[in-house]
């Protein structure tokens, strides 16, 4: 609904629209509320209730904004999405990445406007493929999928991945992963934010098995603003083999971790984490409803 909306108004009216709909949905979304107050205690743990409240109300209005952006992707000229993402030095360190020729694998969290930093890379010349869920409605998963072919990505349905994601970085191609979806008993524990969380093992192992250079990125709105975007990278991501693969897959993915806290450190109300992302250990939430 918020999608139809936005794609049906103009440009600037619809960043209205998306600050209006992204509060509203705040007030009347009392389980998304409560997973983000909780998440953001972790991330925010010395902010006071009225600061934790604000950041995650912030969180949702930003993520209305990104959905004012995608809607309108397709409209977007290759030069219109490079001029809109700024970060020419995180490129050039991606160029030395891939002069490797094993392709890299790029691991993103949901935060700030991944899409348009995906089509900008892609508008630049490199060879993107992105990881993606299909939706149960298969409206929308046709929408997704035809905006971001439009974008120059090329999509990989998360359900049938390996050996295309394989073929991909032979080919010495990007490689997009989301890795901030909590997989409780199928993926690998590490610390983020000071406390265990679960998150997929995939990017790791992949990286591990295939020799492809991981990194980790992030595109960000400057605050106060729209676009264009801030390009923040990591390609120093690596682990020394020990001989056991679990163990260097968790050292692996625990560096990711490490490396995305910093990016939502920065930038908190930019991370779109709506469902709890620690087991609950934190304090009762009373003061902060």
């Amino acid at each position: 609904m918020v999608s139809a909306v936005l794609g049906r108004v103009p440009a600037r009216l619809g960043y209205f629209v998306a600050i209006f709909v992204g509060s509203v949905t705040y007030y009347l979304w009392p389980r998304g509320r409560k997973a983000m107050l909780r998440n953001y205690q972790r991330v925010l743990p010395d902010a006071s209730a009225g600061e934790i409240r604000r950041v995650a109300r912030r969180s949702l209005v930003n993520y209305c904004h990104y959905l004012a952006d995608f809607v309108r992707f397709e409209r977007l000229t290759p030069e219109a999405m490079v001029e809109n993402v700024h970060g020419d030095e995180s490129f050039a360190e991606l160029d030395r990445a891939l002069e490797r020729g094993q392709g890299a694998i790029i691991v993103l969290m949901h935060f700030g406007n991944w899409d348009l930093g995906a089509g900008a890379t892609a508008a630049r010349g490199y060879p993107v493929a992105a990881v993606a869920e299909t939706f149960r409605d298969r409206r929308l998963d046709r929408m997704v999928v035809r905006s971001r072919t439009r974008l120059g990505i090329k999509v990989i349905k998360m359900e049938r991945n390996a050996p295309s994601m394989v073929r991909s970085l032979r080919r010495n191609s990007l490689l997009a992963l989301f890795i901030d979806r909590p997989m409780p008993g199928d993926g690998v524990k590490v610390k983020f934010f000071g406390e265990e969380v679960e998150v997929p093992a995939g990017p790791a192992r992949l990286a591990l098995r295939t020799g492809a250079t991981l990194g980790t990125a992030a595109f960000a709105r400057p605050r106060g603003g729209h676009t264009p975007v801030v390009t923040m990278t990591n390609f120093d991501i690596t682990v020394e083999r020990t001989g056991d693969d679990e163990a260097d897959i968790r050292a692996l993915t625990q560096a990711i971790m490490s490396s995305h806290e910093k990016f939502v450190r920065a930038y908190p109300e930019q991370w779109y984490m709506f469902r709890e992302m620690w087991p609950r250990k934190t304090a009762p939430l009373a003061a902060l409803r």
